[in-house]
């Protein structure tokens, strides 16, 4: 074991946070309500591109959706830095399955959807990062890391959900027209991985030293963050997370750790210092920090995936549908749950 590893050990147990002594345990469990990882809906996707006139930036964007009319929640997707609009594919459509409009904006940071408008430096960062793909040498990684820490990407990403807001009740502003017919513009809800939960967190009330160029879109009614950040980097600080008074589900992984030497239980610290009321954190046993869309029915994270969604749409039923059931199952489940549990829930 290297000592760097022994060290993030000692420092998860320490946090409370036990690695699991084996992988694969069966999973408890859950209420007899559970959801079926798939669900009653078929789904149809559309794929369009968004332009804003401030900044003449096109942002390609991919919607998923309930084929059959009506008016259904919906939740804006922030992928992770470096992804697009095909990153968590699979929970997209599945949320769809269970009668959520799903919109997943390509941002500016993406490396196959290069921003014209990225700083040369940076852009030159991220090239090299992405050739090294599986294999970057140190130095590359570090630059990497600095490069999320400029505050233009999080101007960028903030700017681009604000798009997204002003298409959603406005035809003229590049959605689809099946989308538009079917999002619900009155229950809104916000997620993201990595720097998609950094952006997230950020919209739902976390505060920046130095706050973003940027103004912070509002209208949301939840927040579900997957692989998040804590204080200390990216202009978070202990006292950033206390405005964060919306409900919010926090998703972690006991091998979630990053570039930057972060552990999973700092990826918590949103949960441990939001204002209490409606705040739930999440650790899945085994996940890395890319392992948080398997598909359904994969044979290593298949079943901690499907467990990980039920909990995810009892969330976003309670949030945007006025669920009371839904925040009840979650709970209840919560209480019963322990950290040994394949999936872990808490609740405060």
């Amino acid at each position: 074991m290297t000592r760097a590893l022994e060290t993030s050990r000692r420092g998860l147990l320490g946090a409370g946070l036990a690695l699991p002594v084996a992988l694969g345990l069966p999973l408890r469990a859950f209420a007899q309500d559970a959801y079926a990882e798939v669900g009653p809906f078929e789904t149809a996707s559309v794929d369009q591109v968004l332009t804003d006139p401030a900044r003449g930036r096109q942002i390609a964007t991919r919607a998923y959706y309930p084929a059959k009319p009506g008016r259904y929640p919906t939740i804006l997707f922030s992928h992770g830095f470096g992804g697009s609009l095909v990153t968590f594919g699979n929970t997209g459509k599945i949320w769809a399955s269970h009668g959520y409009v799903v919109i997943h904006p390509t941002h500016s940071d993406s490396l196959a959807r290069p921003d014209p408008a990225v700083p040369a430096a940076e852009a030159t960062v991220m090239r090299r990062y992405r050739e090294q793909r599986g294999a970057v040498d140190a130095e590359t990684r570090q630059a990497f890391v600095k490069v999320l820490d400029n505050p233009f990407f999080i101007a960028s990403r903030l700017r681009d959900v604000g798009v997204l807001m002003a298409a959603l009740k406005d035809p003229k502003g590049g959605l689809d027209a099946a989308v538009l017919a079917r999002a619900d513009t009155a229950k809104i809800g916000m997620s993201g991985h990595s720097f998609g939960a950094y952006t997230t967190l950020v919209v739902a009330g976390a505060k920046l030293s130095p706050p973003s160029a940027a103004p912070i879109p509002t209208g949301f009614a939840g927040f579900m963050s997957m692989s998040g950040q804590g204080p200390g980097r990216m202009g978070l600080h202990d006292d950033s997370f206390s405005g964060v008074a919306k409900p919010m589900m926090a998703t972690t992984g006991t091998r979630d750790f990053g570039a930057a030497g972060e552990t999973p239980p700092w990826r918590l610290k949103p949960y441990d210092l939001a204002a209490p009321g409606r705040k739930y954190a999440v650790v899945v046993d085994g996940f890395r920090h890319t392992d948080f869309d398997p598909a359904p029915g994969d044979p290593e994270f298949g079943a901690r995936g499907a467990a990980l969604r039920s909990l995810q749409l009892r969330f976003w039923d309670g949030v945007l549908r006025g669920d009371r059931k839904a925040f009840a199952s979650l709970d209840a489940q919560a209480k019963a749950s322990a950290q040994t549990d394949p999936v872990w829930l808490r609740t405060r």
